[in-house]
């Protein structure tokens, strides 16, 4: 069996805290990727929540993600989304007067409800 003198137990001690140091390193970078990957995942995950219930018509799916990974608080965000009532469009009024109705279900009479709740809003 080999002796080790305090100097090569001085060395390898070295070597070691040198190897730690770095494995630890990478560890923390490594943990801040699968962190970056988690966050962009539920902030896709949430835009298509978002998608599914209509908020932000005007915004891609593309913005949306973007928008939320500027966010820290995501978990909150996606409960206030939960929440939210699907949103609908029931007509647009342009800005010559005239009202654009959505297509929407017809009642018993064959005529459009989103049109009657149109014309009840412009007589209004």
């Amino acid at each position: 069996m080999r002796k080790l003198s305090n100097v090569d137990v001085g060395q390898m001690m070295k070597l070691a805290a040198t190897n730690l140091r770095a494995l630890s390193e990478e560890n923390q970078g490594l943990r801040e990727k699968v962190a970056e990957f988690e966050k962009k995942e539920q902030a896709e995950t949430i835009a298509h929540l978002m998608e599914e219930k209509g908020l932000e018509p005007e915004a891609s799916f593309q913005e949306k993600v973007a928008g939320l990974l500027k966010r820290d608080d995501l978990e909150v965000v996606k409960q206030a989304v939960g929440l939210s009532a699907p949103q609908m469009k029931l007509a647009s009024v342009h800005d010559d007067g005239t009202i654009e109705v959505e297509g929407g279900a017809h009642d018993e009479d064959g005529g459009s409800a989103a049109a009657g709740f149109a014309a009840a809003l412009a007589s209004a």
